[in-house]
């Protein structure tokens, strides 16, 4: 798992998620909720055909991998667009962009479905919305239940989503908003030929605890793939001392600065094992 950035241009974000189309969506979601709370049995009715056009771009983003366990998606599982924070609890960001990341579909319907464990005292909190609300109050609260993409500093601004973040202290981790680097050590076996995410620190335990219950972050098929990397990872780092041609030294070199870097399988296992090694 590694730090990911997301692109904010008009080129990489489709309009629907932003500006005017982002706040008629806000009161669409503010309009089926009230109709929710006055009567429970017309739950809302997410358009899960209104994410997937975001699916090109967050795959960019995470390089094809998964951005909860880091394997590619063409190997372990199809990915799809997931929503960090469930629709199901969460009702007000089903349409918000920076809610969404590409996860493979193990780590995302298998383990984590609508789990979203947190260590705070209070939930993100949800928009001043109650059955009597008007439409007028509804349409005041458009564009400011959650932040706009790309006008960050606007109304609902980024910083009070990153605020709220940490303020809910989200025991899954989001490698758009924390750096996963922070709270992950790994530990390879060569007998049982496995490398599995431990905390680096004893008080970061509870994150990979939520990651393995819920990611299923140290499933065997995840610590056997990583071991196939960080064998040939280990051999490359550890022939560097002992090879006196230039040009080959310099090509193995290569290869170790290119599994470093964001783009290939479990970068952040080998930039770990990079500093012991």
């Amino acid at each position: 798992m590694i730090s990911l950035e997301r692109l904010r241009t008009a080129g990489a974000i489709h309009a629907k998620y932003r500006g005017a189309d982002k706040r008629e969506r806000d009161k669409e979601l503010m309009q089926a909720r009230r109709s929710f709370l006055n009567d429970n049995s017309k739950p809302i009715l997410f358009k899960s055909a209104f994410w997937k056009t975001a699916k090109t771009q967050l795959k960019k983003e995470s390089f094809g991998k998964c951005a909860y366990c880091e394997a590619n998606t063409d190997v372990v599982a199809h990915g799809d667009v997931e929503h960090y924070r469930p629709k199901s609890i969460y009702w007000w960001l089903a349409y918000t962009y920076d809610n969404y990341l590409f996860a493979c579909q193990i780590c995302n319907q298998t383990y984590k479905s609508d789990n979203f464990p947190i260590r705070g005292a209070n939930l993100y909190p949800s928009p001043l919305l109650i059955d009597i609300s008007t439409d007028a109050e509804i349409n005041l609260l458009a564009g400011n239940i959650s932040p706009d993409p790309i006008d960050i500093a606007l109304n609902y601004t980024l910083q009070r989503y990153t605020d709220e973040h940490l303020r809910e202290q989200a025991l899954l981790l989001n490698p758009y908003f924390d750096n996963p680097e922070t709270y992950f050590a790994y530990e390879a076996d060569d007998v049982t030929q496995e490398v599995k995410i431990i905390p680096r620190r004893n008080d970061y335990s509870v994150y990979v605890k939520a990651a393995e219950d819920f990611y299923g972050i140290n499933r065997i098929e995840l610590k056997s793939l990583r071991y196939s990397v960080y064998k040939n990872f280990r051999a490359f780092k550890l022939s560097i001392p002992a090879i006196h041609d230039p040009i080959v030294k310099r090509e193995v070199q290569e290869q170790i600065d290119y599994m470093l870097s964001s783009r290939y399988n479990f970068a952040g296992m080998n930039r770990y094992f990079n500093t012991i090694l």
